[in-house]
């Protein structure tokens, strides 16, 4: 980050001078546009786009490029295991899908990497045996959906 700081200022001095001077050979200039796109390299990252497909890996970013969500589709549906992150790159949940329905395990977290809740799905549905965990990690319930 000094490094930032220090070509900010010098990307400032360069304008500074580029502009108090209104007689400057086409050298300079060129020089000028040189550090100037340089430094407009140096402050820029890719953003990575998110992939929308129909069948196959399927990938949504975060706006600073961590992957928030991944999982595959399977004629427009989700299908297999998806999975979920916070920005800061700690898991969020996992869920196991069918043809667009949540079928299987799945698991959800807080943001400080402790379970949330934990169950199985069929057909969209809560069901069989679910706990439930307060943020400090402490089972707050557990309940027992019908088998489905």
């Amino acid at each position: 980050t000094k490094d930032m700081i220090k070509r900010v200022i010098l990307l400032l001095v360069i304008l500074l001078c580029c502009f108090s001077c209104k007689n400057e050979s086409a050298k300079q200039e060129s020089k000028f546009e040189k550090a100037r796109d340089r430094m407009s390299q140096d402050f820029t990252f890719e953003s990575k786009a998110d992939s929308v497909v129909e069948n196959g890996e399927q990938i949504h970013y975060h706006k600073n490029g961590v992957i928030e969500m991944r999982g595959s589709m399977k004629n427009g549906k989700r299908d297999g295991l998806w999975k979920s992150w916070y920005e800061n790159g700690l898991p969020w949940s996992e869920t196991s899908f069918t043809n667009g329905k949540k079928n299987g395990r799945t698991t959800t977290w807080y943001d400080n990497g402790k379970k949330r809740y934990e169950g199985s799905f069929n057909n969209d549905k809560e069901s069989g045996r679910w706990v439930f965990w307060k943020e400090d990690g402490t089972i707050a319930d557990t309940k027992n959906y019908e088998l489905r």
